[in-house]
């Protein structure tokens, strides 16, 4: 709670500060920035799902961010996101730093700290004045994934009078904490040799979107690191393998969109495998449409994730022996895989925006989560053998500038 205030100071800074507009402080640089002021209510008294619970929240997805861009030349240009979370969950600071070279109207390099290019809303997902729901679809938009990387990246940008095409490439690492599961448990993370490839075709009202990321991995996930010791040092190498988290992952992504003055259809598909035991293939999806009547915007939404089943090595007994060692192993191995998430998680969402102002919008959204096997989907947190079922009602008022 003690970050409140300093969101609240911040916006009011910037309010006073700012135009309604990037405002154009010299000749080289630029600043525009965002803000988001969300509030939300979890319909269960023992479930917390994304940091809401049975208690009304403001601070779980609230915020506010500058970008300032300062160009040293028509081709040269350094750009930076500063953001302040009102989450003690995530961290505040700097969220891009790079440097950026456009030859021409075709390419863009850029290099630094950058936006991971996972999904549709990658560049944007902080930004929730540029999409209609209030937060993306969970089921995509948090799973094994982390928001940016260093290193490099390349783009194309064709736009022909049939159709348009951009590619990007990038290369690079990353060092830090993911949200693993989408839950909230952060595990130390390293990955070395991070690249990929996105391709986005659009045509009139039509666009597809395509991409393959892949990486070398290595995750420290603490309550597992004593077990897979203990087990190595007993024999018992094929069970510790099996807790093994290091290795090549790959992430697989295709979106659909089609968009109208009026109406709109969405759908984004992603497919995460990291190739471990310990750890389950992932994939998500929704589907959303939309209506838009002058300045609201009504829509609704359904998602789901499934888990692939994991299955530990029996190499241990699953009877009990007598053997106390023995038996203290063999239960904090079936343990971990039992607690491995392995069910679905579906959701229907339907929401109202307005655009009460060209650079304003309010919204609210209302969110069924039906989780299957119980509590396996991965994303709540509760004890276990409580309803499965949660609904989460949330408003936004969103703003650039």
């Amino acid at each position: 709670m003690t970050s409140t205030p300093k969101i609240a100071v911040l916006t009011a800074a910037l309010c006073t500060a700012l135009p309604a507009s990037a405002y154009q402080v010299t000749d080289s640089l630029e600043v525009s920035g965002f803000a988001r002021a969300i509030a939300g209510y979890l319909d269960h008294d023992s479930r917390r799902f994304e940091g809401y619970t049975d208690e009304f929240s403001i601070t779980e997805q609230s915020l506010v961010a500058i970008q300032p861009t300062y160009s040293f030349s028509d081709k040269f240009s350094v750009t930076s996101q500063l953001i302040a979370h009102a989450s003690d969950e995530r961290d505040s600071g700097v969220e891009w730093l790079y440097l950026s070279y456009q030859p021409d109207n075709a390419w863009h390099f850029r290099a630094g700290k950058l936006r991971m290019p996972f999904f549709m809303y990658s560049d944007s997902v902080d930004v929730g004045y540029s999409y209609p729901w209030v937060t993306p679809p969970v089921q995509v938009y948090n799973n094994y994934l982390f928001p940016t990387f260093n290193g490099a990246s390349a783009s194309y940008f064709y736009s022909g009078t049939d159709f348009g095409l951009n590619l990007e490439t990038y290369y690079g690492y990353f060092r830090g904490d993911l949200f693993l599961a989408g839950s909230r448990v952060d595990v130390e993370t390293k990955v070395d040799d991070l690249a990929g490839l996105v391709a986005t075709v659009s045509r009139n009202n039509l666009s597809l979107r395509l991409s393959y990321h892949q990486g070398d991995n290595q995750t420290v996930i603490p309550y597992i690191v004593p077990l897979k010791d203990a087990l190595y040092a007993n024999g018992l190498d094929a069970s510790a393998r099996s807790l093994e988290s290091d290795g090549q992952v790959y992430a697989l992504q295709a979106a659909i969109s089609y968009d109208t003055l009026n109406a709109f259809y969405k759908a984004e598909w992603v497919k995460t495998v990291t190739g471990y035991d310990i750890a389950p293939e992932v994939i998500g999806y929704y589907f959303s449409a939309g209506y838009v009547h002058d300045d609201l915007t009504f829509h609704g939404t359904y998602s789901n994730s499934e888990y692939s089943e994991v299955m530990p090595v029996m190499e241990l007994p699953t009877e009990p022996t007598g053997d106390p060692q023995t038996d203290a192993l063999a239960s904090a191995y079936y343990q971990a895989f039992a607690t491995t998430p392995n069910g679905s998680l579906e959701s229907y969402s339907v929401g109202v925006r307005w655009d009460f102002r060209l650079n304003m919008a309010l919204k609210a959204d209302v969110t069924l989560f039906q989780e299957s096997n119980n509590d396996r989907s991965g994303f709540f947190n509760g004890a276990a053998g409580d309803d499965a079922n949660a609904t989460l009602s949330q408003i936004a008022w969103e703003w650039i500038f």
